[in-house]
């Protein structure tokens, strides 16, 4: 570790970043204040503060964090790869891009609100809510087979290697889709791409009438 502190004391306040990697702290005060990001990759902390606010990134990359607090908002990146997390808190906002790559995740909120990209590379997620997603949303790897019926993606969709078997008849990418490796052999009738679509190494054998791509498709 950095030092050989194990508590942070009551009252704490950092006008800028905060960077805990790597220490024996295990719990933050209720009442600490970060003005800038909170690094917490590697720490031995096991919980963070009900409706606790960090203006930049929060990292907990390879903590043992099992489940989020109540009303946590981000204002930058939130990043719990390969992370020991499970659950995620009621009211959870992040302003910039969220990470749950190779987490034991199965389910999300629906009152999860993502600012950024949705990243759930090889997660547990069985199960997606309806989202406001301002950003791209990566599914691939996981064990997921349905979409939300009303989907609508303001950006991209990767959904290589995943269990999805159909797309939803509403569906709309307002970036690029990838379907490759998997066992989509539908593409619903007048789906709407606004960037590329990649069928290569899907199911898909023909392509429906009202097909709308923006940019190229590759078969």
């Amino acid at each position: 570790s950095h030092s050989d502190i194990t508590e942070l004391p009551k009252g704490f306040s950092v006008g800028g970043s905060l960077d805990l990697s790597d220490t024996a702290v295990t719990r933050l005060p209720r009442d600490l204040k970060v003005g800038g990001s909170l690094d917490l990759t590697q720490s031995d902390i096991e919980r963070l503060p009900e409706n606790f606010h960090v203006p930049g990134d929060l990292v907990l990359l390879g903590t043992t964090i099992s489940r989020l607090p109540r009303g946590l908002h981000v204002g930058g990146n939130l990043d719990l790869r390969a992370s020991g997390i499970r659950e995620l808190g009621k009211g959870l906002r992040v302003d910039g891009d969220l990470d749950l790559s190779g987490t034991m995740v199965e389910r999300i909120p629906g009152d999860v609100r993502v600012g950024g990209d949705l990243f759930l590379v090889s997660s547990w997620l069985t199960r997606l809510p309806v989202l406001d997603l301002e950003g791209g949303l990566d599914l691939s790897g996981t064990p997921s087979r349905n979409l939300p019926k009303k989907l609508k993606l303001k950006s991209w969709l990767n959904l290589v290697g995943t269990g999805i078997t159909r797309l939803p008849r509403r569906l709309t990418v307002g970036g690029w889709l990838d379907l490759r490796a998997t066992s989509v052999e539908k593409v619903p009738c007048r789906l709407r791409v606004g960037g590329n679509l990649y069928l290569s190494g899907s199911r898909v054998e023909v392509l429906p009438k009202g097909l709308e791509v923006g940019g190229r498709i590759e078969i």
